[in-house]
């Protein structure tokens, strides 16, 4: 068990997990968080020995020092088992760990999250399920770019039901079963989950639908980010997914904040490590992450092939 979590039992936990790739990432999901809560929370961050260089440990802290959250940052120890596959890295099995340290009810979120007024009302279904109910989970929508069976596991409500045993059903998966920490999740939580609406899990790829919903969570899941796109295609981008446009309004509410600052500096360098931080490789689903660090070099080049990408996408 983790200790110590809040002293104060009326505060919101919120979970999260990031590695060097993550941190501009989490800069700007932490100040929204800060800047939309409802009632101050109390934000856990883990990170997997070896994922989080001391220099970047010590920006995390002084970055939630400086946003004035009440926190807590864990040093995580990973499992053999974990695995790294296309643009997954062992960080996304974190959410097993810190479950398992945290009995509390909290609201875990993955980083490429962003969240906006009225998130937070998810924690009255967190703290109010019935018997036998460990998770609580956004209902998926029904779109062809729903790919994926059970439901998504980038945010994930839990209760203060007992945990499911996970290590022994991570060995017998398939070793390179992709995204199989959502499988596991699944195929363990299957019969002890209560639903909230998708509007707390909207994923980016369902943005073709957005005009009939109002999101309170968006979820850029995937292998691309917004963070990955050149700044000068935000604009164009509207067109290809609305969605984004609420992780770029979050990011200049931040870099808004941060002027004059004393982490204006280390905010702005982030930014830059995190336009190139994207996962290279060769397997499926590749090609937009190629294309992201193209348009990250190419400049004004990059021009003609965002605009050909935007009249495909109408």
């Amino acid at each position: 068990m983790l200790s110590p979590l809040p002293p104060d039992t009326s505060q919101n936990v919120i979970a999260l997990a990031l590695d060097n790739r993550m941190v501009y990432g989490f800069m700007v999901l932490a100040n929204a968080i800060q800047q939309t809560a409802s009632t101050a929370p109390f934000l856990l961050v883990g990170f997997f020995s070896g994922q989080l260089s001391a220099a970047n440990q010590s920006l995390v802290t002084r970055f939630l020092e400086w946003l004035e959250i009440e926190h807590q940052l864990v040093e995580l120890t990973p499992h053999p088992l974990f695995t790294e596959r296309r643009h997954l890295t062992i960080t996304t099995f974190s959410k097993f760990v810190i479950s398992d340290m945290v009995p509390s009810p909290h609201l875990w979120l993955d980083i490429d999250t962003i969240v906006r007024p009225g998130w937070d009302t998810i924690f009255d279904s967190i703290k109010s399920t019935p018997a036998g109910i460990s998770l609580v989970v956004a209902e998926k929508l029904d779109s062809p770019h729903t790919r994926f069976e059970g439901f998504n596991a980038g945010v994930l409500g839990w209760t203060d039901k007992p945990r499911a045993q996970w290590i022994e059903q991570l060995g017998l998966l398939p070793e390179k079963r992709f995204s199989s920490e959502q499988f596991l999740f699944n195929n363990l939580y299957k019969d002890k989950v209560a639903t909230v609406g998708s509007d707390y899990n909207f994923l980016a790829s369902w943005h073709q639908q957005l005009s009939e919903h109002d999101p309170q969570i968006i979820h850029y899941s995937g292998p691309v980010k917004p963070w990955h796109l050149a700044r000068r295609h935000v604009k164009a981008w509207r067109n290809i997914n609305s969605t984004w446009q609420f992780w770029f309004d979050a990011e200049l509410a931040l870099n808004h904040r941060a002027e004059g600052s004393s982490l204006e500096q280390e905010i702005g360098k982030h930014r830059a490590i995190g336009l190139h931080s994207g996962r290279l490789h060769t397997g499926k689903g590749s090609l937009a992450n190629w294309v992201m660090k193209l348009l990250a070099i190419a400049g004004p080049l990059g021009n003609p092939l965002v605009n050909m990408i935007k009249s495909r996408a109408s």
